[in-house]
């Protein structure tokens, strides 16, 4: 299985467009200590021909154009693109945008559980994507199933849902309180495997570590987790929001009750944090959080990072 991080920032991307905190300011100056990032997504692949896209970013044209992978064949059709499925773990904004952009006469497989198939199939700027082309496939929970191509060509990959703790998408939470905004359905979390037995697990946003987590995770070869926040306040000690990591479905990387503790025991798979937010100083490679990140056993995505299985 090979693997490449298409995208490894939060929702808005590294540096975010609206940004002066630390962090945004040394990337938009081109410190090479602090790489620049674009929104959370993972390209997956069994024989490095056929691609499976995991969520669909709002900057994926951006993420096409920057792999060659991912490139149009010179020798094929006018139009032709090695992605063949996608698969979506969520509703929010940074996990689907970026299907509006692959309106173009592209024939791929669309993966979604019913909550996401049904905002997707219910809002009508998503009809955008041409019935005759995009094929839309129910993603049962916990049940595997064999990832195929627009036409039913299986792509050598097995895909599994499982629920994650999370809350409903941003643009849903209008009139509820916190009790109402978690939902079993809302976010999950990926299980990929190949024809080999190696897997990966895809979990870009999680509010905290369940017994279920810790076991798929210790079975896995590779895991990419939610890497959001350092600390659970740092977007309000920064002036950036009045909202905790908690109160946006995330848990945060350190403390307590954070991810590097959660997760010290888990040692088979390599470690990887994604869907880091602009604020948080892991993205700093010279940050004392980094380095200690590091030291904990994980590994900080970044954009055109690979890994192969």
């Amino acid at each position: 299985m090979q693997v490449k991080v298409l995208g490894a920032a939060a929702g808005g991307g590294f540096p975010q467009w609206n940004c002066h905190c630390a962090c945004c300011t040394r990337a938009r100056s081109g410190d090479p200590a602090v790489k620049p990032r674009t929104q959370a997504s993972l390209a997956v692949s069994a024989d490095s021909k056929r691609w499976v896209l995991l969520n669909a970013s709002p900057d994926l044209p951006a993420q096409l154009r920057d792999n060659p992978v991912l490139h149009p064949d010179p020798s094929g059709p006018a139009r032709n693109c090695p992605l063949a499925a996608v698969v979506i773990s969520g509703g929010d904004i940074d996990c689907i945008t970026g299907l509006l952009s692959l309106r173009e006469s592209h024939e791929f497989r669309l993966y979604a559980q019913d909550f996401v198939r049904g905002i997707l199939q219910g809002d009508q700027v998503f009809n955008v994507l041409n019935p005759a082309l995009v094929q839309y496939e129910t993603l049962p929970s916990t049940q595997p199933v064999k990832l195929r191509d627009a036409h039913g060509a299986p792509l050598g990959l097995t895909v599994e849902s499982f629920s994650v703790p999370g809350k409903l998408p941003l643009y849903q939470e209008a009139g509820r309180d916190l009790s109402q905004l978690v939902s079993g359905d809302a976010v999950i979390g990926l299980s990929v495997r190949d024809d080999a037995g190696h897997t990966l697990l895809f979990i870009p946003g999680c509010a905290f570590v369940t017994d279920d987590i810790r076991a798929r995770a210790a079975a896995a070869d590779i895991l990419f987790f939610d890497g959001t926040l350092w600390q659970d306040d740092e977007m309000i000690r920064a002036g950036l929001g009045t909202k905790t990591g908690t109160r946006m479905g995330h848990i945060c990387v350190s403390g307590e009750n954070g991810t590097l503790k959660a997760l010290a025991d888990i040692t088979k798979p390599r470690k990887i944090f994604i869907h880091i937010n602009n604020t948080n100083p892991i993205l700093c490679d010279d940050s004392p959080e980094a380095e200690l990140t590091r030291k904990a056993g994980w590994s900080i995505s970044y954009d055109g990072m690979e890994v192969t299985l």
